[in-house]
């Protein structure tokens, strides 16, 4: 799997924002307008956004676009979860990796939020699928490994291997 290397990233255009859900998000952001469009030439003319220009941010929608880190359910502890990689207009979109409060992982290609393509997702248990997503689920060819060894390799449809036996007469 193809990760994004954090320490390769210009981080100068990161910004940090804290959400009422208690995540912390560092990363790229952009505005969008009220049609769900990104406000470039706004952007062209806001480089850091200070005082005097919050009230031309007003009517715009601050969203997460590009590289970034979000932790979720922060507190003086640590986190719970955490999203590193792309987004695209507030959504997981792209190359990126999801660990889950119990330890399970998910690196590979996401879509508005759902894993979408190549990807690999490992369980506590370390149980391991590696293949094809679609809508959120193990979909395409693909390699589901047991932890005690046993591999189905095949095609998978709506997160179930899907072995279909042809007879001939």
């Amino acid at each position: 799997m193809n990760t994004i290397d954090f320490s390769e990233v210009d981080k100068s255009k990161f910004k940090c924002y804290k959400f009422t859900d208690n995540s912390v998000y560092y990363g790229e952001i952009t505005y969008l307008d009220e049609f769900n469009n990104i406000v470039k030439s706004l952007l062209k003319q806001v480089k850091d956004i200070d005082e005097t220009k919050e009230d031309q941010l007003k009517n715009l929608k601050m969203v997460r676009n590009g590289i970034g880190v979000q932790l979720f359910n922060l507190t003086d502890s640590g986190y719970s979860e955490k999203y590193e990689g792309e987004f695209v207009k507030d959504k997981k979109h792209g190359n990126g990796v999801y660990v889950y409060a119990d330890k399970s992982r998910y690196e590979g290609m996401f879509q508005n939020d759902l894993y979408e393509g190549h990807g690999k997702f490992v369980w506590p248990n370390n149980h391991t699928y590696i293949g094809n997503w679609k809508n959120g689920k193990m979909d395409g060819e693909g390699e589901f490994i047991h932890n005690d060894g046993h591999v189905l390799t095949g095609s998978f449809r709506n997160n179930y291997y899907y072995d279909v036996v042809y007879y001939f007469k």
